[in-house]
């Protein structure tokens, strides 16, 4: 009997977990324009052209894809460009972009180039807008100021562009505060790869438990973990509008686009392009 108890309250658990994965039923917005290949971080890698860069992000557009960036903020609260916590790996300086103000980001070298960490502002002023932006947000914890002064920034521009995020707390501010813009809920397993974080966030990443509080509009999940019980949970279940990270080679494109996913690319051309042009029109 004991055992019946068991199985049971372990029934009603899983149930509950389910419910918790939703996303949002119906999108309040067209999606339609955001289905396009997306260029992560940019087209880089070619030309000494570096990631999360004007050059990257232009060259991207001259090909019609879309644009996959990153956003954070510095420490005077200025929204830049940039992917990573700290400027080591692309800078060889330790500290964090937190640390330093945009004016002194600015004259930070990337890779020993002439390139520069560029303000978000600058980004959407030196694009097509017609090209649609995939902007993944940056930040831990439940402090939303990157949502504020991304929402800002947003309100005034005219282009197309979702946003997404590792954090459904920075999600539940969209939610609440611009549910018109369409969100994803990003998630790989954080539980391989030596990721250095807290357990909580292995934890939400890797289960998407708070999808409760995001209520995504699309799925953005690792295609190294396809199998991952969420996503598949998000898929077959209730049918979530998929995004495939980050796809680096045309047969795993082929495979990802046969299951109507988007994709998200490097290191590669996509031989047939699923372009801005090919998607079409409409405002978000």
């Amino acid at each position: 009997m004991v055992f019946v108890y068991i199985i049971a309250g372990l029934a009603v658990l899983f149930a509950v977990y389910v419910i918790l994965l939703k996303p949002r039923p119906e999108p309040r917005t067209s999606v339609e324009p955001l289905k396009v290949d997306y260029a992560h971080r940019g087209l880089f890698g070619r030309n000494e052209i570096v990631e999360n860069t004007i050059p990257a992000f232009r060259e991207a557009e001259d090909a019609g894809f879309g644009i996959e960036l990153d956003v954070r903020l510095s420490a005077d609260g200025e929204l830049v460009v940039f992917h990573d916590d700290t400027l080591e790996r692309l800078c060889g300086r330790p500290e964090k972009v937190s640390s330093l103000t945009a004016s002194e980001l600015s004259w930070v070298d990337i890779k020993g180039t002439y390139e520069r960490i560029p303000l978000f502002t600058d980004v959407l002023d030196r694009i097509d807008h017609r090209i649609p932006l995939c902007i993944e947000i940056k930040g831990e914890g439940s402090d939303t100021a990157v949502c504020e002064k991304l929402a800002a920034i947003l309100d005034g521009y005219d282009g197309y562009y979702s946003v997404e995020s590792f954090n459904p707390f920075l999600l539940n501010w969209f939610r609440k505060n611009r549910p018109r813009i369409v969100r994803g809920q990003l998630t790989t397993n954080l539980f391989k790869g030596g990721v250095r974080t807290s357990l909580f966030n292995k934890i939400g990443c890797t289960t998407m438990i708070f999808n409760f509080l995001s209520k995504p509009d699309y799925i953005a999940y690792d295609v190294k973990c396809p199998r991952q019980l969420p996503v598949v949970i998000c898929d077959r279940l209730y049918h979530a509008l998929m995004v495939a990270w980050t796809v680096r080679d045309e047969r795993t494109l082929a495979e990802c686009r046969a299951k109507g996913r988007i994709c998200i690319f490097q290191d590669f051309i996509p031989a047939e392009p699923r372009t801005a042009a090919a998607a079409g029109g409409g405002r978000r």
